[in-house]
């Protein structure tokens, strides 16, 4: 009796792997369109250059919305690969003049998942995954900016359901323009990895355990 019970079981966990495998994800794709942007050499009275940050000072934003030039996409590798994206989010940079004690918020809403299939993003929701109901956000702050050599690194903290873990986010700055809302704007991007299961996420058969952040922002000044 016992044998036939994991033989079943077994068929069962078969028959679930081959429905995930062949079942027809989707793909998200971007669908934001990127401005114009003029790309900046900064130097100082003597010739030198400096880091084109010393030029910008303030607080900028971006929300998401129907008028956001802004995207926070992800992937994960696994059985499918998993690419999608979070559609609710907000973005705060304030940059003193001295750049490096710069404060960078992102806050995003957990719920806003879309991967282009409504079942899989039906079930990133439950508690094996982003548990939104008791975790509804996902948060980065980071209080260092620091500089390499050809790109910025934002020092800071990730808040991934109870797990508040200290990560590095490397970024670029890619000039500033002006939208199609005629908005001036500074315009960032960068990407980052992170392993999930180190926020509490579940191993699960399939489903790879490093996801990475793939990020775009045009941040207008308030």
């Amino acid at each position: 009796m016992l044998k036939k019970i994991i033989i079943i079981a077994i068929i069962l966990v078969a028959l679930v792997l081959g429905v995930l495998y062949f079942i027809p994800w989707g793909e998200y794709e971007s669908t934001i369109e990127k401005s114009e942007v003029t790309q900046q050499n900064a130097q100082d009275s003597t010739g030198n250059t400096i880091p084109t940050l010393s030029l910008v000072q303030g607080h900028y934003s971006v929300q998401s919305g129907e008028h956001a030039q802004a995207e926070v996409l992800f992937d994960v590798d696994g059985l499918k690969s998993t690419k999608g994206a979070f559609e609710e989010f907000k973005i705060d940079f304030i940059l003193p003049e001295d750049f490096t004690q710069g404060e960078l918020t992102v806050e995003i809403n957990a719920k806003s998942i879309n991967t282009n299939n409504t079942m899989r993003d039906e079930h990133l929701l439950d508690p094996d995954f982003f548990h939104t109901e008791k975790f509804p956000t996902i948060t980065f702050k980071a209080d260092q900016i620091t500089e390499g050599d050809t790109s910025y690194m934002a020092v800071g903290n990730l808040q991934l359901l109870d797990a508040n873990n200290p990560i590095e986010v490397p970024f670029n700055h890619l000039g500033n323009g002006t939208n199609k809302n005629n908005e001036e704007f500074e315009a960032f991007e960068g990407k980052f990895t992170f392993d999930r299961t180190k926020y509490g996420m579940e191993e699960v058969s399939g489903a790879g355990n490093v996801v990475t952040i793939h990020f775009y922002c045009e941040l207008i000044k308030e």
